[in-house]
């Protein structure tokens, strides 16, 4: 056995048995984990330090995500249980950002108060620009700027110390959607009040842009056939008053829409 897998080993009997050692007698343990590479909505690569969140959904209802702020937003039929900063590079898969083999600890208290139904594993998108022209995951507090449910992950907990759940996705997570608005609060709509073409670059200047959100622009070549993809490189942190988005200028794009990234 090569001194790499004898790590990945150590690593996963010490997660084991702290997990059994902190563990209330009616506890319940679920272990995670994703294969990556895990992906933005845009198709980049999860960054190390991004959030993964441990839910509880209702039987009988879906997830229908988080908002800003991490929160549940059917807090009747769903709950963020834990949120980690866990991402991580692959061992074994090329450096292959992903959810590592993870515990979560379910107290009974909780369990005890949400009866009737599962748990899954949940990517969160928590990048916030880094100064330097690119992006760094916030982490646990920073705004949630969108969410997927990790395909496969969803499972019963059993509360016994002695015996866990363990949700392997086969494929990478991905984030599916943008996080809504905290409750009782609406966001601004961005307009453009500017538009100029320079250097091979269509450049967008827009207004009413949220500061805790990332913007960018779709194309197309018809007002309801914007299917050019945006490019995560273009992505722009909102700003209290204009910010300028780019787009390649190219041929069959006449037509332009500022978005969430």
């Amino acid at each position: 056995m090569n001194k790499t897998v004898n790590r990945i080993v150590a690593a996963v009997l010490t997660a084991l048995a702290v997990g059994f050692a902190d563990a209330a007698q009616s506890d319940a343990l679920l272990a995670f984990s994703t294969k990556g590479p895990d992906k933005y909505a845009d198709g980049t690569s999860v960054l190390e330090g991004e959030v993964y969140a441990l839910v509880w959904v209702r039987n009988g209802f879906e997830f229908k995500g988080v908002d800003m702020n991490g929160a549940a937003v059917d807090a009747e039929n769903n709950a963020v249980v834990a949120a980690l900063p866990i991402a991580r590079r692959s061992l074994v898969r090329r450096g292959a950002v992903h959810c590592p083999f993870t515990l979560f600890q379910i107290a009974e208290s909780f369990a005890s108060s949400h009866v009737g139904g599962s748990f899954s594993l949940v990517l969160l998108d928590t990048r916030v620009a880094d100064g330097k022209g690119g992006f760094k995951a916030a982490g646990v507090g920073g705004v949630v700027q969108g969410w997927g449910e990790v395909e496969g992950s969803r499972g019963k907990a059993v509360p016994s110390v002695m015996a866990f759940a363990t949700n392997a996705a086969k494929l990478g997570a991905k984030i599916l959607a943008q996080s809504s608005a905290p409750a009782g609060e609406s966001l601004s709509k961005p307009e453009v009040t500017g538009i100029r073409v320079e250097g091979g670059l269509v450049k967008l200047t827009v207004k009413g842009t949220d500061a805790r959100l990332l913007y960018n622009v779709r194309a197309g070549g018809r007002p309801d056939l914007l299917d050019r993809p945006h490019f995560a490189s273009n992505a722009v942190q909102g700003g209290a008053t204009e910010i300028t988005l780019t787009a390649p200028a190219t041929a069959g794009a006449a037509f332009f829409q500022v978005t969430r990234n």
